[in-house]
């Protein structure tokens, strides 16, 4: 049996006296970016399945529009994300962090040294979670077990409404947000993101709303298409980086594949 705890209700049995403390905990919103809006106990670890069902029910509550309609959720961006367990990206972000300011000291332009703390300033906004990489729509997970495993521990189901942008980060002039167009290639957002002089100019990280990341040729010479959906990120990588700042690339790039909408 189960325990569902929102912020103004909780609902119990008769052996909540038995009971100290829920094991397993599922923080539900519709944007990483707000606090929860629903939060729902449990006294053991729970399956996926019935964790984002309960999530569905409570959640029409707070995902309305203005005219009272329920906003449908963007299921390609939908995260499930362990919050209990973030020392390994918080390094990550850490490093990243240190490697930025270490870019920027061996510079003395300060307009390049600017766009590094743009792009600094972005990477500390992420709000980090341990991404558990694997669809979360309840018809695939109901039809595979793989998709359906037990949650044990600290949890945020984040189910966001359709994105209207995308993100372009990384060794650009003007990090940010970009409106997203349809059939628009990388290169073209790329354009209006201003690549750095010491930016790859071969390759680009897709890292798609689901935290799947892909390498796309860009070049004259290799240049392949790729979707973006709504609500990616496009990073493009830093190039002739000093050895000591080799993990730069590796580290934002994992830091954006557990970022979510």
């Amino acid at each position: 049996m189960r325990s569902y705890f929102t912020p103004l209700t909780l609902l119990f049995g008769s052996f909540l006296t038995t009971i100290a403390q829920a094991d397993t905990q599922l923080l539900v919103t519709t944007s990483a970016n707000q606090g929860a809006q629903v939060q729902l106990t449990y006294p053991t670890a729970v399956r996926l399945e019935q964790a984002v069902q309960d999530g569905l029910v409570q959640l029409p509550k707070y995902n309305k529009t203005t005219s009272n309609e329920t906003v449908p959720i963007y299921w390609l961006g939908a995260a499930l994300l362990d919050i209990q367990n973030t020392a390994v990206l918080e390094n990550k972000r850490k490093e990243a962090l240190s490697e930025l300011a270490k870019v920027g000291e061996a510079s003395n332009d300060s307009i390049y040294i600017a766009k590094l703390a743009k792009l600094a300033q972005f990477l500390r906004q992420i709000k980090l979670g341990k991404r558990v990489m694997q669809p979360l729509d309840l018809d695939l997970i109901r039809i595979t077990d793989s998709y359906n495993p037990l949650l044990d521990g600290h949890f945020e189901l984040v189910l966001p409404p359709r994105p209207t942008t995308i993100v372009v980060a990384g060794a650009v002039a003007r990090t940010g947000s970009y409106e997203w167009k349809l059939n628009t290639s990388s290169k073209d957002y790329l354009a209006k993101a201003q690549p750095l002089e010491n930016s790859d100019g071969d390759f680009v990280w897709i890292i798609q709303p689901d935290g799947n990341a892909i390498k796309q040729p860009i070049a004259y010479w290799n240049a392949q298409a790729q979707d973006i959906a709504p609500g990616a990120v496009i990073y493009l990588e830093f190039s002739d980086l000093l050895e000591d700042y080799s993990t730069l690339n590796a580290n934002i790039i994992e830091l954006l594949r557990n970022r979510a909408l």
